[in-house]
């Protein structure tokens, strides 16, 4: 009999959630912000920049040298470099466009049964904590999980490189150092990096559908879409 994910990952004493279509469904968030941002651009002011923009700051911080420590002043520097916009501007930009105005949009996309499997977890006396390449906190208040579980992201003291690097992944195991690795399961939509992360720091993985159709076939058990690291078998 197949089991569904809330029974999997109770298996296991530390949960470890991606937030960036994880949480939530991200092409929703991302379609929503689109259509807000050519609004943006039909209103006379400067929306295509700041759409392009914004999709080369993410792709620039995804190719970021995973060895290195993610430097966002030298993010910016380069990101000015390549769009001709100024740093300091390019800078405002980011930090309206992706981190204050997607917040409803997020709320709006979250996954409900996944926040809901989390508090079953959490009920059940089990680790569960976010990890994510990008500051997380406005992003879990939209979710509806502020306040009731530890956020570890790219940046904050002792994570400083991004996935598919594990070096987060080895900085969140040594905050729980009763947990044996293969008690410890990280839970992602991207095999190229969640799941990357988790195989390079030895532990299990999840990676679960992108689109809401893809990874629930009912109300509460996810379709098996979702698979597991070899390392599960």
């Amino acid at each position: 009999m197949k089991k569904n994910l809330y029974e999997i990952l109770s298996e296991y004493e530390l949960i470890i959630f991606d937030m960036d279509g994880t949480l939530y469904f991200q092409k929703g968030m991302q379609i929503r912000m689109a259509l807000r941002l050519i609004c943006h651009a039909l209103s006379g002011k400067r929306g295509i920049r700041d759409l392009k923009l914004i999709l080369k700051y993410r792709k620039l911080r995804e190719e970021w040298d995973t060895e290195l420590s993610l430097d966002e002043d030298k993010l910016f520097e380069k990101l000015s470099e390549v769009t001709r916009v100024p740093a300091d501007t390019a800078q405002g930009i980011i930090q309206e466009w992706m981190f204050e105005r997607p917040m409803d949009a997020v709320r709006l996309c979250r996954d409900e049964e996944l926040v809901k499997t989390i508090d079953k977890l959490r009920a059940e006396g089990k680790n569960v904590c976010i990890y994510s390449d990008y500051p997380t906190e406005d992003k879990v208040r939209a979710v509806g999980l502020s306040g009731r579980i530890p956020q570890y992201y790219v940046g904050m003291e002792g994570i400083k490189t991004m996935k598919p690097n594990p070096s987060g992944l080895f900085y969140i195991m040594s905050c729980y150092p009763e947990t044996e690795r293969s008690k410890v399961i990280m839970v992602g939509d991207r095999a190229d990096r969640d799941k990357a992360a988790a195989d390079g720091a030895g532990i299990k993985s999840i990676i679960l559908g992108r689109f809401k159709i893809l990874r629930y076939y009912t109300q509460t058990e996810p379709f098996c879409l979702f698979y597991y690291s070899k390392r599960n078998k």
